[in-house]
């Protein structure tokens, strides 16, 4: 045989093979495109969104269609063709993997309204079977749309709110919906069904350092992007702060900053007294007060507390809520903080009680606050009490009010043995003396939620001593 016979028989054979090959690739691929939903798409809102998936892990994508049928009427999502590497390549189509992300019914051109709506998905591969069309595949998907805005109806509003206070609204819904509440300024009061099932409520609170027109609306969000709004005009009764100019030393700093930053591993000394402490008061103070917001979102959607809260037993204010303080070094102003709780002092170490009623939520070190209990009192209401020396309780404990949980200490940014005590409410803190105050928590709170059962004199507790009205001198720094 020839060189030239020869190399025409090996030419034909490595033809041959590669057809063959080619044959066995596009005519062996009878699998068509996989298709999934990666999120729900059966109640679908203005802000419902469409997560397509395809795969061909074979021949490739030859092409895809995404529409949606609402009442007759066809709408494209997308229509795309994908290329190939050419008709007698092995390989096919050049894409394997596509993925639509998408709001449908932000598109103005989509109309919403109510009615029977479809989504339908098709795509094919580059498949020689079929006469060449390839393998196909098809989603079809009825869904729901929902356009309709839930319905927002005020029930109960507070006859006043203090800043810087406390208070219930009572309001409906309807229908029920996931997401509602009020919402006063940038903070949002979760809401809940109502203890005696008239409806919903929600524990607010006026922050201490919001504008007296501040807008307070109560919201309701279905989930899928239909909400309403209701505007409530409460009459806001403005408090007025005082402004304490806080002496800071470099004994002082020595003494506290270095045994709070040897527990933030977050933080790094600066190697500068002035800068370090500046570091702690100002940076790991919202570092520490985000920690107890973010507790407030664990908080048990039920009542735990019962009758008003206490003030330390036997103690004097030393320092009162949101105190506007100026921090002086050398005789210059450094920094301003704003105290929010009530620094409570009696003697060394003296036992620090529960307020009421809860749950231990957090039982550890937290920055400027030192050794810190939190405790839950349920919807969102929190108390917490700081500086301790020690802590006899641990997280997930329940403890009844005038309980022991721990003794009183300098532990954090305090320069003398005391408790500071406040109260959160959805991570605003909020003034402790109307929970003190038993004719507030009766009126404003328990008969508001309609549960005259919890005032009954059987179940009356023994009130402590009034807080003090006196206000003694601060000797030094304290969260």
């Amino acid at each position: 045989m020839s060189k030239k016979v020869l190399l025409i028989v090996i030419s034909f054979g490595l033809i041959a093979t590669y057809l063959g090959l080619l044959g066995n690739a596009r005519w062996g691929d009878s699998t068509p495109p996989e298709i999934s939903l990666e999120q729900p798409f059966e109640l679908v809102g203005p802000t419902t969104p469409l997560v397509v998936r395809i795969h061909d892990t074979e021949t490739g994508l030859r092409d895809v269609s995404i529409r949606i049928i609402h009442n007759l009427e066809t709408f494209v999502l997308t229509d795309q063709d994908f290329p190939s590497e050419g008709w007698l390549t092995i390989g096919g189509g050049t894409e394997h993997e596509f993925t639509l992300t998408t709001i449908p019914y932000a598109n103005p051109e989509l109309p919403r309204r109510q009615g029977q709506a479809q989504l339908i998905i098709t795509a094919r591969d580059y498949s020689w079977r079929n006469l060449f069309e390839g393998n196909s595949q098809r989603l079809e998907q009825d869904f729901t749309p929902q356009f309709t805005p839930p319905r927002v109806e005020l029930i109960s509003p507070p006859a006043t709110i203090v800043q810087g206070g406390s208070a219930v609204v009572r309001y409906r819904v309807i229908p029920d919906v996931p997401t509602h509440g009020v919402k006063i300024g940038e903070a949002f009061f979760p809401g809940f069904p109502a203890p005696d099932k008239a409806g919903m409520f929600a524990l607010v609170a006026f922050p201490y350092n919001a504008p007296l027109n501040t807008p307070i609306q109560i919201i309701a969000d279905d989930g899928f992007g239909n909400s309403a709004m209701l505007d409530v005009d409460f009459r806001i009764k403005p408090q007025f702060w005082r402004t304490r100019p806080i002496q800071i030393t470099d004994a002082f700093i020595r003494k506290t900053v270095p045994s709070i930053l040897a527990q933030t591993p977050e933080l790094s000394s600066k190697n500068d007294l002035l800068a370090d402490f500046l570091l702690v008061n100002d940076t790991l103070r919202t570092m520490n007060n985000q920690t107890i917001s973010d507790l407030a979102k664990r908080s048990r959607p039920e009542l735990l507390w019962k009758g008003a809260f206490r003030q330390l037993s036997g103690s004097q204010v030393e320092a009162s809520f949101a105190d506007h303080r100026q921090y002086l070094y050398n005789g210059k102003v450094v920094d301003v903080q704003d105290h929010l709780g009530f620094d409570l002092a009696v003697t060394k170490h003296y036992p620090v009680e529960a307020s009421n009623n809860g749950q231990v939520l957090f039982a550890g070190y937290l920055g400027i606050y030192g050794n810190t209990i939190i405790l839950d009192h349920g919807y969102g209401l929190l108390s917490l009490y700081a500086h301790l020396s020690s802590i006899d309780v641990k997280v997930g404990d329940a403890v009844t009010i005038g309980q022991p949980i721990g003794k009183s200490g300098t532990t954090g940014l305090a320069g003398g043995d005391h408790l500071h005590f406040s109260l959160i409410l959805h991570g605003e803190q909020v003034n402790p003396t109307e929970w003190w105050d038993p004719f507030w928590v009766k009126t404003r709170i328990k008969d508001q939620l309609g549960l005259p059962s919890l005032t009954k004199a059987s179940d009356a507790t023994p009130e402590p001593e009034p807080p003090s009205k006196e206000f003694g001198p601060t000797a030094a720094p304290t969260p």
